[in-house]
């Protein structure tokens, strides 16, 4: 595989998930909070390279003992300055890896919101606006080292029921930021059905939020086309597409793109046994899909984003032309700005070798490829030539 980096994308990243040991080790210890000895490995209980920033120690066969981790990371952060640290860390970390464009998962139920025994929810505003200026911080931080653009997306916690995801909507309605351009539907996929959700499809729509729901990990090809019928314009995870013929030639036809996080699936999705190789990603690709690679939780499941990409080359066999292809669907399925994304996708043509070149001509026309692919690469070709990058 060609050296040069491949400039890289993340659509999928829970911000408090993305908190390593190390990350937390620190946070516990600023904020002077006991770490439980159990929640980590010892150093010579796992490989040390694979997971340069430690390893959580927890069943990953079993879905609630994720949560549980997941909780008493979170546990750890206990102001807004907390979130500059895991956001520099994060954002940092992966730049130095070609990230060029990231969304963050923010949940403003988990950051400021405080709820009664009878279930009666007040939201901080103080605090969420201060959380928020310590995120822009470490993204303008981390800018003076990288160029990389960073939006929020908002979550709505489905768990929690209908009313608490529509309020928090609300909450954001009168709490805008020009970083906020996404809304997401997020946490047990079982837990209610989407049609449930439908005043805040809405809302999200009157405010402009583009819509990302997270859809087709857990449970059937059937959550997948709901989301859709509520506007999804791109899905979380998703992989169970597979199971249904119709719903990928729908997802073709709409250009519907799924974020996919191999690392995370592999733990976290059953049907999978916790073997990578059972993934559906090739062939999802392969069927003409637009998929992105994402990290989703980076610290609780030890990856990054150049983990995930080297995952899709040698276990999936993407070619450096395939994975670029995957960057570039990925900014073309991203909630900013139509300018922002100019500069992006000239940003990634910018890294196309001549190899490369040669190879998306040779690639139009290969009978391998589905039609949908072939007409990105076209796209690709004709883009690069308008951009004055000779094919």
């Amino acid at each position: 595989m060609n050296n040069q980096i491949i400039p890289k994308v993340i659509l999928h990243e829970h911000i408090e998930g993305s908190i390593t040991p190390v990350m937390a080790h620190q946070l516990a210890q600023k904020n002077n909070i006991p770490f439980p000895k159990s929640l980590c490995y010892q150093p010579d209980q796992y490989d040390t390279n694979e997971y340069k920033n430690g390893r959580y120690s927890y069943d990953e066969s079993k879905f609630e003992e994720f949560i549980k981790t997941y909780d008493v990371v979170s546990s750890f952060l206990k102001n807004p300055e907390d979130y500059y640290l895991i956001t520099y860390d994060f954002l940092n970390r992966n730049a130095k890896q070609g990230l060029i464009y990231c969304e963050l998962f923010i949940s403003p139920f988990h950051i400021c919101a405080t709820q009664s025994h009878d279930g009666y929810v007040v939201w901080n505003q103080d605090r969420f606006q201060q959380t928020l200026k310590q995120m822009d911080k470490a993204i303008i931080d981390v800018r003076k080292q990288y160029d990389i653009t960073v939006r929020y997306h908002v979550i709505g916690v489905r768990h929690l029921g209908a009313g608490v995801v529509y309020d928090t909507l609300r909450f954001i309605e009168n709490n805008p930021h020009p970083f906020i351009t996404g809304f997401n539907i997020a946490g047990n996929e079982k837990a209610g059905h989407f049609d449930d959700f439908k005043d805040a499809h809405e809302l999200a729509t009157e405010l402009n939020l583009k819509k990302s729901y997270h859809a087709g990990e857990i449970d059937s090809a059937q959550s997948i086309i709901q989301a859709i019928k509520h506007g999804a314009n791109r899905i979380g995870h998703g992989i169970s597409a597979i199971e249904d013929k119709t719903l990928i030639r729908e997802l073709i036809d709409k250009k519907i793109t799924l974020e996919i996080a191999l690392t995370s699936n592999r733990i976290l999705v059953n049907e999978l046994h916790g073997d990578i190789y059972r993934h559906p990603i090739r062939q999802l690709y392969d069927q003409g899909v637009r998929i992105t690679l994402n990290t989703d939780d980076a610290g609780i499941f030890g990856t990054d984003i150049e983990k995930e990409y080297n995952i899709a080359q040698s276990i999936f066999a993407f070619s450096r032309l395939e994975l670029l292809d995957i960057t570039l669907c990925g900014i073309q399925a991203a909630f900013v700005e139509n300018s922002v994304k100019n500069q992006l996708i000239k940003k990634v043509f910018a890294c196309f070798t001549s190899a490369d070149k040669q190879l998306l001509k040779r690639c139009i026309n290969d009978k391998k490829y589905h039609l949908a692919i072939v007409e990105r690469f076209l796209e690709y070709q004709i883009l690069l030539d308008n951009l004055g990058f000779d094919v």
